[in-house]
């Protein structure tokens, strides 16, 4: 009987494991590691010469928008193809360079690996018998690549809301701007008024101080913050184009969001170097102005603070309006980039009903 039993058990493991319907990653182990990290595999004659240094150069372009200090697209951290294990197998982003000498290669090869040893993950190998080819597409053919990472962190974050959305918010956001939006769930609503939202997710996060840099410790706070409101839309008018749209954040601002110290209000940093980078752009169907820039207290007394933000203003054209949404961030003490992706990832969330 237990002989029987097991032979059962075996039979309908198998006939699970052959079901068609099972998808082929359905068995795969979660994908780990921090969004914006890559892990470079790459051999030791390879990362301490030329196609090294290219590859670096090229994760580490300066990351869209305007931070108060230049932050790279992507951090990495290298090992030896050797050194791969069950463990470091599993980060999320693994981009592979190597020189094949078994096989004569008439172009560099490209292999774009999704969920390969985990799901949520994307492993590129770019490989090539003639070394110096490799090394001039790691030099100037990474354009592709970097945008395949970037949009698949990007999808990673967008599904996750959308699977996950904030429930309390997604309604209020739909009665009263007539648009889906999926924020993090721990968001809370701080402030509510007829045509203007205000939305706030602290997070804490722990640094460890250092003697030698006399770096200080502790626990440290992080917001993000989002802004949505509605303004009547004037044809003909200059509400769609880039200095229009600052017009109306810097007026609505303002209005609605006071800072702690009286007299003072969220506005726009318009330094020459810090200066707002703007677009017109067609989002899911409808013409758009996307800012990016910093964020600082304006008024009449001085006060520290700000940071960098994202701003869609989207043109609902049955309801003959703007709604505006624009993500904030505030953690003096840590790098912005993450955060700004996440923004990205829940502007790219909305849609218009």
């Amino acid at each position: 009987m237990k002989v029987f039993s097991l032979l059962l058990i075996s039979i309908l493991f198998i006939t699970s494991c052959d079901n068609s319907d099972t998808p082929a990653d359905a068995f795969l182990p979660d994908a780990n590691g921090q969004h914006g990290d890559i892990l470079i595999l790459m051999d030791d004659g390879l990362w301490n010469g030329v196609v090294g240094e290219a590859v670096v150069e090229n994760l580490s372009r300066r990351a869209e928008g305007v931070y108060l200090r230049p932050e790279p697209m992507f951090t990495h951290f290298r090992k030896h193809p050797k050194d791969l294990n069950h463990m470091n197998q599993l980060n999320r982003n693994i981009l592979k360079f190597m020189v094949v000498s078994d096989t004569v290669y008439e172009e560099t090869a490209v292999l774009k690996k999704r969920n390969y040893y985990a799901k949520g993950q994307l492993f590129v190998i770019v490989k090539d018998s003639d070394p110096n080819r490799l090394f001039e597409y790691a030099k100037n053919g990474m354009d592709e690549i970097v945008e395949e990472f970037n949009n698949f962190e990007l999808e990673q974050l967008i599904s996750f809301y959308e699977n996950e959305p904030n429930k309390r918010v997604k309604e209020l956001t739909e009665k009263k701007f007539g648009i889906t939006l999926s924020v993090p769930k721990r968001a809370e609503i701080k402030s509510e008024k007829e045509n203007f939202v205000l939305i706030k997710r602290d997070r804490s996060k722990n640094l460890m101080g250092s003697e030698s840099t006399r770096a200080e410790g502790g626990t440290f706070w992080i917001q993000q913050g989002f802004m949505i409101w509605n303004t009547p839309y004037y044809p003909d008018s200059t509400q769609m184009t880039v200095s229009g749209a600052l017009m109306n954040r810097d007026s609505t601002l303002k209005q609605n969001v006071p800072g702690e110290v009286s007299g003072t209000y969220m506005g726009t940093e318009y330094t020459e170097y810090y200066e707002p980078k703007g677009r017109v752009f067609n989002y899911n169907g409808h013409e758009t102005v996307e800012l990016r820039g910093l964020w600082i207290y304006e008024g009449d007394t001085f006060v520290g603070g700000g940071g960098p933000f994202v701003q869609y203003s989207i043109l609902n054209e049955a309801k003959n309006e703007i709604i505006t949404v624009c993500g904030y961030v505030y953690g003096p003490k840590y790098e912005k980039r993450e955060y700004i992706r996440e923004i990205d990832a829940v502007l790219n969330t909305i849609v218009v009903n």
